[in-house]
């Protein structure tokens, strides 16, 4: 009996997995081509209300696709026998597919909110932000000629960073 419960779980989980990976991908490349262009260029209240209006889109277009998906039955015959319970798997709500896939359709979204975390931070810090926690940088020294390979030699000064790790 318990192996039908956790096998019922598992096609319940697919089902609905699917139809909110399908529906957040149809819906997430549509709002996304319906929004302006990412435009380096724009100005950021531009840029920050284009991305608010989207964010907002994006919430009522979840609660909209969770209503739709929670309407449909499932695909399969639970029998009187099961002690399975329908519309109990965790993602029968969906939350976890529905984001990771707008996350991934919302292409012009993501490159907005990159314009305007740097922005923010160059307004903040009056400084450009550079690569997050390179590991290794190569650093020409003073005494080296331009005339030479770029391969490592004694002109260069090689720096790595130590990053901990648990284990």
């Amino acid at each position: 009996m318990k192996g039908f419960t956790r096998l019922f779980h598992v096609l319940e989980s697919v089902q609905y997995g699917l139809l909110y990976m399908f529906s957040a991908f149809f819906g997430g490349v549509t709002l996304d081509y319906i929004f302006p262009r990412y435009d380096e260029n724009e100005t950021t209240r531009n840029v920050l209300w284009q991305s608010a209006l989207q964010c907002l889109c994006l919430v009522i277009m979840v609660y909209f696709i969770r209503y739709m998906i929670k309407m449909i039955p499932l695909f399969f015959p639970v029998p009187s026998f099961s002690k399975f319970i329908p519309y109990t798997t965790p993602e029968y709500s969906g939350e976890m597919m529905m984001g990771f896939v707008f996350l991934g359709s919302q292409l012009n979204l993501i490159n907005k909110l990159d314009l305007l975390s740097k922005r923010f931070y160059q307004f903040i810090y009056n400084e450009k932000r550079d690569k997050v926690n390179p590991s290794v940088s190569i650093n020409k020294t003073e005494n080296s000629d331009d005339s030479v390979d770029t391969s490592l030699n004694d002109d260069y000064n090689v720096e790595t960073q130590f990053i901990p790790t648990n284990g």
